[in-house]
């Protein structure tokens, strides 16, 4: 997604909440200009992995809408490696007394 169209979404969430850009600045733990200057100078250039997570959660909105991954890339099947070089799942349950060298 672009930047301006990161900038455009927030702003409109924003809106929508009606809450300010320094209470959501607050939210994140930043200073009270922060947001604004976010939308309105494009500083930072993008919003953290953090501070996007936080607010896609408080206005209920994919990560992706402000800047982070597409939600699909998540959903993409695994390929695993067959050998040697297989990484192996951790068994479930721990060792039995005996598995350990302990006596049953």
């Amino acid at each position: 997604m672009e930047h301006d169209d990161v900038r455009s979404t927030l702003e409109a969430l924003i809106k929508a909440r009606g809450v300010s850009f320094a209470g959501v600045s607050q939210l994140l733990g930043k200073n009270p200009a922060y947001v604004q200057q976010f939308i309105r100078r494009g500083s930072p250039r993008k919003l953290d992995e953090a501070d996007r997570r936080l607010l896609a959660e408080f206005f209920g909105v994919s990560e992706a809408r402000l800047g982070g991954p597409d939600d699909r890339a998540s959903t993409r099947p695994i390929r695993r490696q067959s050998g040697a070089s297989a990484v192996r799942a951790p068994s479930p349950r721990p060792p039995s007394p005996t598995q350990r060298g302990l006596p049953g």
